[in-house]
């Protein structure tokens, strides 16, 4: 996050490509309201930007800072006082709160929406933090100057008000450190009943190792849900995630085929952990086991639970794999069941890199199937 020290003055910097496609009718999505509506249109809602008019976009110009945030940055720190408001201009951000000890993501935002207004009007602490997704532009506003726009045009306090009214009751996706992700739609998911479910269950070694502070603690426990978000992110649907500490337990719902889940496992997970490892301090880099699952799970306002997730724990703590993980130095390691292994990927083109071991954990005995997919970490302590 940065401070207002930190900020360019207008003159600074020159608006970037990002400002200049977007300030004029560019579209947001396939249907957005016209500049200057107020309200619905065919079940769209207010879009701040494009709800502006010409004159109010022009003034809101003069004072705007325009910034970038790489993914993973933090816009807005849940606790801070209020210092700035902030208009998206591509990309997306996800609005977390902070409750016993974990963060979870109770809405997403991007392009045309405004953040951190409710703070700005009330002049409190902000209520949640605000992180970028992947990398966003966005139009930064002081305090002072946004309130001023809004004295000197009394219409935009009736579009916060109308932004409001739209975001209010579908920002809280369940509650306590768990709960459904709608990657960006708002509707939350139904309770579930002991549908047959694909479940992940994704565990950092050596996560509370003492070369780590409590700094590349959160540094991967943010990277984890993102890199999981990035997995599921154009799945329909929403899931379930629960905060596991050192990992994180993610339930797909069965509308979701089983296959679709693995391909994105396979597809996306090993480029977006490369990337984090890449440019992240050897301390913070992650090294990543992840079991794979399907079976009944019910819900309710607690979480999810069910045998298929008790499975997934046993899998990803199989001493065979934890051992083969360590030998190897691989950074991501993927453990399937036999289910997922028997129906999914031995018919599909995941099946090279997998060999069969048995697991014993607890009482638990069964045999999986393991695949070390991505390459040693290179330097470092590793872990």
């Amino acid at each position: 996050m940065f401070t207002p020290a930190e900020l360019p003055e207008p003159h600074d910097v020159p608006y970037s490509p990002e400002e200049a496609s977007f300030a004029g009718n560019h579209a947001v999505g396939s249907h957005v309201p016209e500049a200057g509506t107020l309200g619905r249109l065919n079940g769209t809602p207010v879009i701040f930007w494009q709800a502006l008019n010409p004159v109010e976009r022009e003034a809101f110009r003069t004072f705007a800072y325009p910034r970038s945030f790489a993914a993973g940055a933090r816009l807005i720190q849940e606790g801070d006082h209020t210092d700035h408001v902030f208009v998206i201009l591509s990309g997306s951000t996800e609005i977390r709160i902070e409750k016993y000890g974990a963060e979870r993501v109770v809405a997403i935002r991007g392009p045309g929406q405004l953040v951190g207004e409710r703070a700005a009007l009330q002049i409190s602490v902000r209520s949640a933090s605000v992180v970028a997704v992947d990398t966003v532009h966005a139009l930064v506003a002081r305090i002072r100057d946004f309130a001023a726009f809004i004295s000197d045009h009394p219409r935009v306090l009736d579009i916060i008000e109308r932004q409001a009214h739209d975001r209010y009751g579908a920002d809280t996706l369940g509650s306590g450190p768990s709960g459904p992700i709608t990657t960006g739609r708002p509707a939350q998911p139904r309770l579930l009943a002991g549908e047959n479910c694909t479940v992940m269950l994704s565990d950092v070694v050596g996560f509370g190792a003492d070369w780590r502070n409590d700094e590349d603690r959160r540094i991967i426990r943010e990277a984890l849900f993102s890199m999981t978000h990035t997995v599921l992110a154009d799945l329909p649907d929403a899931w379930w995630w629960d905060d596991r500490g050192d990992g994180l337990l993610t339930v797909v719902l069965p509308s979701v085929p089983t296959a679709r889940v693995v391909a994105h496992l396979h597809k996306e997970l090993p480029a977006a952990l490369e990337e984090h490892n890449r440019v992240c301090p050897d301390s913070a880099r992650i090294q990543l086991r992840v079991a794979i699952n399907v079976g009944p799970v019910t819900s309710d306002r607690m979480g999810v639970s069910g045998v298929a997730i008790i499975v997934a724990a046993r899998l990803v703590e199989a001493p065979v794999f934890k051992d083969a993980m360590n030998e190897s130095g691989a950074s991501l390691g993927i453990i399937a069941s036999p289910f997922i292994y028997n129906s999914v990927i031995r018919h599909g083109p995941y099946l090279e890199g997998y060999s069969r071991i048995p697991v014993q954990v607890k009482e638990f005995r069964t045999a999986a199937w393991m695949n070390l997919v991505d390459r040693p970490l290179s330097s470092g302590e590793g872990v």
